[in-house]
């Protein structure tokens, strides 16, 4: 039998791993390492010129707050009151900050159910401060789920005495599998969640990297979830500044606005002359959206083109910003091979087992593609480079 100390699974740390391959040939890091829009840059630049750098309410400059509300009805079908008192919307140290502030003031001696593969960060945050996650292991091939299975494993994680189930967090397009939920994925999620009065927790940070035939779908819109959802969303992956730590936590205030304790708390404020630029430019161009989906639809076409001809199998997730890809036959697993490559061609990704809790996805990895053109084309033929050796 095996002991406790080998029977362990030792996860790959993604920052490791990042930390091992120079910028040229990092599909490591989820982050978008694309330049900064210059008018974003002008309107921070003058800001902080201006002295506009102390503290703001911890909640948000208004500024921000408003123009987040209108980008949530415009794209999102959801309507926020930036102004009202409780408060309906904060801004957040990204949307880190929000989850952070989700799990100390509502699962603390409760659970989460969170899809796998689930994103790290989602387990992490809620069990460093109090709480714990149970995970829920999707389809290997397909990434899908039975709504019955599911409320079954819901209804009984709900009665137990210690950690009962509080919340089903809803990561899409998911990280790390790029996959998008589908309206009647989101319809059955919603479905238990209001049988079993849980909490849905929604992280929508890639929601503007959709690129297949089922549209984003905020599972805030679908009937009687407004109530019962906390939508955590970040500016990082939209406006590629992710060093800024800006995101946005909305929902009703009954769920909202007992968050802001823990923010002020822990935060005080996020940057005030970043927020107050970002507010600028937000809904400024009614095509922003609209060039950041195309240019990333073009990413994800020369990069599965390029890994399927090495051997890749790629998972049709609907976005782009991740590839989840099951790596060739005779490479070992893709820790093995992840190894491989960062001694042979100074590249990496992400083996899937920092994503899951099970040996079922060994195989897979997963590929940030979050970058400038040329950078994404020297990876990829360091890849090309390694794989034919």
């Amino acid at each position: 039998m095996a002991s406790a100390e080998t029977s362990v699974r030792v996860k790959p740390d993604i920052r490791a791993i990042t930390r091992l391959v120079p910028p040229d040939g990092n599909l490591v890091q989820g982050q978008s390492e694309l330049a900064i829009d210059p008018r974003l840059a002008r309107a921070a630049a003058e800001l902080i010129a201006a002295s506009q750098n102390h503290y703001s309410p911890a909640e948000g400059t208004r500024e921000l707050r408003r123009a987040a509300a209108e980008k949530i009805r415009t794209f999102n079908g959801v309507e926020v009151d930036a102004d009202a008192k409780p408060l309906e919307l904060l801004v957040t140290p990204g949307g880190t900050g929000g989850l952070v502030a989700v799990a100390r003031t509502h699962l603390v001696k409760s659970s989460a159910l969170v899809f796998e593969p689930y994103y790290p960060y989602h387990r992490r945050i809620i069990e460093e401060l109090g709480g714990k996650t149970e995970s829920f292991a999707l389809d290997v091939d397909a990434l899908t789920f039975d709504k019955e299975s599911l409320r079954a494993r819901c209804r009984e994680l709900k009665g137990r005495p210690e950690f009962p189930l509080k919340a089903i967090i809803v990561c899409t397009p998911v990280n790390p599998t790029g996959k998008v939920f589908t309206r009647e994925e989101l319809d059955g999620i919603a479905d238990v969640c209001r049988d079993l009065d849980l909490l849905c927790l929604a992280d929508e940070v890639y929601e503007h990297h959709v690129t297949g035939r089922a549209p984003h779908t905020s599972i805030a819109s679908l009937p009687d979830m407004r109530e019962r959802t906390i939508t955590c969303n970040s500016f990082s992956k939209s406006w590629n500044i992710s060093g800024w730590r800006l995101g946005y936590t909305y929902g009703d205030a009954r769920l909202v606005q007992p968050l802001f304790n823990a923010l002020n708390v822990f935060y005080v404020c996020s940057p005030t002359p970043l927020q107050k630029a970002l507010a600028e430019v937000l809904m400024a161009d009614a095509g922003y959206y609209a060039r950041l989906t195309e240019r990333f639809a073009a990413k994800r076409v020369r990069a599965v083109a390029a890994l399927e001809r090495l051997g890749f199998r790629i998972y049709d997730s609907g976005s782009a910003f991740y590839l989840w890809a099951r790596i060739p036959e005779g490479h070992g697993d893709a820790m093995s091979l992840n190894e491989r490559l960062i001694a042979d061609a100074g590249v990496a990704a992400v083996p899937g087992s920092a994503f899951t809790d099970t040996d079922a996805w060994d195989d897979y990895m997963r590929v940030c593609i979050a970058r400038e053109d040329d950078v994404l084309d020297s990876a990829l033929g360091k890849l090309e480079r390694a794989l034919a050796r």
